[in-house]
């Protein structure tokens, strides 16, 4: 294929797909069917679309007949990539995705493709659009009891949680307030430098192994009453005690009367990063509390539609089928005018599968490549330098790694019709050589 002996290759996309290196003298890629995954079509087009080409244009030809499987695989490809973007591109305001294992066929779906009747493919649409919303009424259901119970529960733990962190200010107020005073062992009052030797000879009075916890007192350490709590089977604990108790594991090779000290010091310190900490689950409670006390009674947004849906489906149904399962005075509607009248109820009434919110969470993550790239790219054409390679991209080759970089870049926003071939010319569908992010050296059709 490389030298020119066989003009025509067919092959799988397993046989064809990762690692075919056939593009040389490639000049048109036809996809005969379309596969499942958006990966197999990307690897389809990367045989051709990629470095090493000889031609300065190439085409890519997809073929699909009407009234057959072909539109529905299609429309699943769709769907699988658009949740694939949706997972890259880097956008966080996003609290959910599709599913797109909801996508699988239904036997009333190959019925209505076989069958070739538009009605009956609207019927099978319908009957798919009911089943998403009955799920997400389910899903509203179940938001409203979860907004139930934690309207019950949440007073209760942002009380305590006010209670604790009134406590720990006032314990590292305490030790704020007593940060030099002198360390108490035993009712003995001793400098810090005196301490180690006093507690040294405290310790080795403890007991080495306990058959059930035991909590000792030793002293006040920062105007905090301070202990060791010994474990049967696990190292022993530092504890401060002051209108609450916060406690330390100490390490089973180091148990002196210096890494106890150390213990007390951390433990003494910490009082303030406690208080952030609960401070801030305060905050998250008290949010939570006012936004299910918003949730709860809110209605279904969709009851309406659901309703209107399902009555417009069953008297389809029924118009299909030839008989009319309910009564009525009034004549049946004609199919047709059932089947536009599910089409434009529909198409008046898109649901958002993942609605943004009013304003985007915080977050400390890196921002993903693919958005740093647009972001860049999107700076660079409104910059001078970008509006000059525009008007004037270099001839017969780049002129210097920067207009080779600002066109690069240009070439991921700019509309088709305006991108610049080796020769200056504009083309009228330039796909651009290679992957995103690489320069590759030069424009096809």
């Amino acid at each position: 294929m490389r030298s020119g002996q066989v003009r025509v290759l067919i092959g799988s996309t397993a046989k064809m797909g990762t690692g075919t290196n056939v593009q040389k003298r490639l000049v048109a890629l036809h996809h005969l069917d379309a596969p499942w995954k958006p990966a197999e079509v990307e690897q389809r087009e990367g045989r051709i679309l990629r470095q090493g080409s000889e031609n300065e244009e190439v085409a890519i030809f997809r073929y699909v007949t009407q009234g057959s499987f072909d539109s529905y695989m299609w429309q699943a490809l769709e769907t699988k990539a658009r949740f694939i973007s949706q997972v890259i591109t880097g956008d966080n305001s996003a609290r959910q995705a599709e599913d797109i294992g909801a996508q699988e066929l239904s036997y009333a779906e190959v019925k209505a493709i076989a069958s070739g009747n538009p009605a009956v493919l609207t019927l099978a649409e319908a009957d798919a659009e009911i089943q998403r919303l009955s799920m997400l009424k389910k899903n509203h259901a179940d938001e409203q009891f979860l907004a139930r119970r934690n309207l019950r529960d949440l007073p209760g733990m942002i009380e305590r949680m006010t209670e604790r962190l009134a406590v720990l200010t006032k314990d590292r107020d305490t030790a704020i307030s007593h940060a030099d005073a002198e360390v108490t062992i035993g009712g003995r009052s001793s400098s810090r430098a005196e301490a180690a030797s006093i507690l040294a000879a405290r310790l080795e009075a403890l007991p080495e192994t306990v058959r059930e916890t035991r909590r000792l007192p030793l002293g006040v350490y920062r105007g905090l009453r301070f202990g060791m709590v010994l474990h049967p089977n696990f190292a022993p604990e530092m504890y401060l005690e002051g209108e609450t108790i916060r406690q330390v594991a100490l390490s089973r090779e180091h148990q002196g009367a210096r890494a106890v000290l150390n213990a007390l010091e951390r433990l003494a310190g910490g009082y303030g990063a406690a208080c952030d900490s609960v401070r801030q689950d305060l905050g998250i409670a008290e949010g939570q509390l006012r936004d299910y006390r918003t949730r709860l009674g809110t209605p279904f947004s969709h009851d309406s539609y659901l309703t209107e849906l399902a009555s417009l489906r069953d008297q389809l149904k029924a118009g299909l089928s030839g008989n009319a399962s309910v009564p009525s005075a009034e004549p049946p509607t004609e199919v047709p005018v059932l089947a536009e009248r599910i089409k434009t109820l529909r198409a008046a009434h898109t649901i958002e599968a993942t609605p943004d919110r009013t304003q985007n969470r915080r977050t400390d993550a890196e921002e993903p490549v693919t958005a740093r790239i647009r972001r860049r790219s999107e700076a660079l054409l409104a910059s001078p330098l970008g509006a000059e390679a525009v008007a004037s991209p270099p001839l017969g080759g780049r002129s210097s790694p920067l207009e080779d970089g600002a066109h690069a870049a240009l070439g991921a926003v700019l509309p088709p019709n305006s991108l610049p071939n080796a020769a200056g010319r504009p083309q009228e569908s330039p796909v651009r050589l290679g992957r995103s992010g690489q320069d590759s050296g030069g424009w096809v059709r």
